[in-house]
């Protein structure tokens, strides 16, 4: 894939500023502006009441590195090649933050994990990057919230509109911890999942704050979203390994001077938001993405494409198309990574290898595989997926996985 310059000047007058808050692992269903009965998320709920609700947005890939890229980008993990441990985005690409930053934007981002700094691409357009609240410790027994929230208010005084801020919460992810105030939601993973919710959703509350505090934030295009979800059990294991409704479905609010309140029951995708908030700042998008204007287009949606290349040695495509949805599981190219990583990869109980089709609309929580090889709409998905995946495109920018980097990626769970 080819990508052409596109940009062109624009005013720094008269420019929203664009917040993108992002909660690492958070699930939309256990929020209270979803249905959730526990006070989870009363800062988001009241965004949610403010700004345009998406009931129903899926994450490119279910895991954080390649979905993360694919919301700074727009495009499908195939094409900025984030999509292991290994591999950085292609520099080519231009990010949301290089956009802004040639239209007049100060652009900063504050972020909380190991996947999201520079080294695997993020920090390019960003004129600031901190990525210091990863020092605070090992996050398996720290909490980040209070941390990185102090950071970007600390900033504040300096920061130029307009601008893009791009706020990256860790918190909810594996493992779980509890928090002072919400102990009464109980001691299980889940209780423990719920009040990391919590606990970062009142740090959100201080950054929005201290904006309003500032007269920042009359102003300003907030969009709230994660970049994957979670399992407890669902179907037969625990984090974030599987392409199942409970690790795609993320949460989206996107609140602007422009957009009357309301919910949205369109299906959307990651790689709609790149095209969304361009068309907010009217500001030309690149001509090659394969997302849309989620206020601009109507209509159904067409096929949502799904990849992952972990855990190892598993790769993973799938496709949902109206209500069908099939993914298939099968061994991947263990050339593209060093031999030396082979053996660290954490093991996971519940990704088997086959194919998988499910009827979303009769079976939301997909108990029931229907695919047989006689299907002849499981026929239709499967050539769909191969079309799309048909040309894939060559890896070259490497990430040397050091110590430090392992011992990193050891403390979340990824590997062994």
């Amino acid at each position: 894939m080819a990508f052409s310059p596109f940009f062109q000047g624009c005013s720094r007058e008269k420019r929203y500023n664009v917040l993108l808050i992002c909660v690492d692992t958070l699930r939309p269903d256990h929020l209270g502006c979803s249905g959730y009965p526990r006070n989870t998320s009363p800062t988001i709920d009241k965004l949610a009441a403010e700004g345009v609700r998406f009931e129903k947005c899926y994450s490119a890939s279910g895991w954080t590195l390649p979905s993360m890229a694919t919301i700074l980008t727009g495009l499908y993990p195939k094409d900025h090649l984030a999509t292991d441990f290994h591999w950085a985005m292609d520099p080519d690409v231009p990010t949301l933050a290089a956009i802004l930053r040639k239209n007049g934007y100060d652009t900063r981002a504050y972020v909380s994990h190991v996947f999201l700094k520079p080294t695997y691409g993020f920090g390019e357009g960003f004129r600031s990057f901190d990525f210091s609240v990863l020092n605070v410790g090992d996050s398996q027994q720290v909490s980040t919230s209070k941390e990185l929230t102090d950071l970007v208010i600390a900033d504040l005084p300096k920061t130029q509109k307009p601008f893009f801020m791009w706020v990256h919460y860790f918190d909810p992810h594996f493992a779980y911890l509890a928090h002072e105030g919400w102990e009464s939601f109980g001691k299980t993973d889940a209780d423990r999942y719920d009040q990391e919710i919590a606990y970062t959703d009142f740090h959100i509350s201080r950054l929005i704050e201290r904006l309003k505090r500032k007269g920042m934030w009359d102003n300003t295009i907030v969009i709230l979203t994660a970049d994957h979800g979670e399992e407890f059990g669902e179907h037969g294991g625990n984090y974030h390994e599987t392409l199942y409704e409970e690790v795609l479905q993320v949460p989206v609010v996107i609140a602007a001077p422009v957009l009357e309140p309301g919910v949205n029951k369109t299906i959307v995708q990651q790689i709609d938001f790149v095209p969304t908030i361009l068309n907010l700042l009217k500001i030309p998008a690149p001509p090659n993405l394969p997302g849309k204007d989620l206020f601009a287009e109507s209509g159904a949606p067409g096929p949502i494409f799904l990849e992952r290349d972990r855990p190892f040695p598993w790769v993973l495509r799938g496709v949902i198309d109206g209500k069908d949805k099939l993914f298939v599981v099968e061994v991947g190219d263990s050339a593209a990574i060093p031999m030396s990583s082979h053996g660290n990869y954490a093991p996971v109980v519940n990704v088997v290898p086959g194919t998988y089709m499910y009827d979303l609309s009769r079976d939301p929580g997909e108990k029931q595989n229907i695919y047989s090889d006689s299907n002849p709409r499981a026929k239709e998905l499967l050539s769909l997926i191969a079309r799309h995946y048909a040309a894939p495109r060559a890896r070259t920018h490497s990430v040397e996985v050091d110590e430090e980097l392992n011992k990193k990626l050891r403390s979340l769970g990824y590997i062994r």
